[in-house]
């Protein structure tokens, strides 16, 4: 049972930015290439992140997550709204 899920932009190498689907389940943030993939490309466990907001403008991702993990982890997740952003940011 998923908390949250969507698709979502997720900043690549170089500062690329790629559509994803990602899911919140149980405290672990998954993220799959696409809707049929079994397996997912990347599990992230949520507990002891830390979450930062950032604001861009006139850039192709206005919104953005950074997700830093407690391991040394890093994710940077694009939303088209600050809305979207604050939902994904509150879970």
């Amino acid at each position: 049972e998923a908390q949250l899920c969507g698709f979502l932009w997720r900043k690549r190498w170089l500062g690329q930015w790629a559509k994803q689907l990602f899911i919140v389940r149980e405290h672990v943030l998954l993220c799959f290439r696409c809707a049929a993939d079994v397996q997912p490309v990347l599990e992230l466990d949520l507990r002891g992140c830390r979450v930062t907001y950032k604001a861009k403008r006139g850039k192709k991702m206005p919104h953005a997550l950074k997700v830093m993990g407690t391991t040394g982890e890093e994710l940077v997740i694009g939303f088209q709204s600050r809305q979207q952003a604050e939902d994904w940011r509150k879970v």
